[in-house]
Parts: structure tokens; sequence; C-alpha cells
């Protein structure tokens, strides 16, 4: 697969990136349980120009990469199915919590 999706599996979170924290989105998927999900273009990092779906929370600027995939028309339909998949993880989260 081209696309990387980076767990931290109970370790820490990452810092924000620094590629993400000044990003504009090309695409807002949507805001659940404090967090926004959106989609971004990045020229920086090993991997080029790509697509990112980035994840933060809604009161802050700083985001963090939570998948990367290639700028093309696949990477774009990838990132829409996972943009979807995580903002409706976090609305599961929200239901379940209230």
């Amino acid at each position: 697969m081209d696309n990387v999706i980076r767990p931290t599996f109970g370790r820490p979170p990452a810092a924000p990136d620094a590629a993400a924290e000044a990003y504009h989105p090309l695409r807002v998927y949507g805001t659940a349980a404090g967090y926004l999900v959106a989609l971004i273009r990045a020229e920086a990092g090993p991997e080029g120009q790509a697509l990112r779906i980035v994840v933060g929370p809604e009161a802050a600027d700083a985001v963090e990469t939570v998948a990367v995939l290639p700028d093309d028309a696949v990477g774009e339909t990838d990132a829409e199915r996972i943009g979807l998949a995580i903002l409706r993880t976090l609305e599961i989260v929200d239901e379940a919590g209230a």
C-alpha cells in the first residue's frame, strides 16, 4: 500500500507536525469529540508532495498527521474514506462519553 498510518499504541502522542502546524485544509471532514479532521496537501517530508489526513483539537491551531497518501486521484479517494472513518469513530467515542 502507498499510504502510511502511524499509530502510537499507548505511547505519548508525537509533537504536532511542523508541516501541518500552519495548515490550510483542502477539505474539512468535520468535528467530533472536540477534534477536527481535515485533508491537507503537504510538500514537506520524505515522501514529497502528498495528501495528509490531519487530526487536532478543535480549539487549537496544531494538528498531527495520521495518514499520508499519494497526491493523485486514488490517494484522494482513499483520503475520503479514511477521513470519514476517523470522523465517524470520533462521533462514536463522543456519543459513548455523553
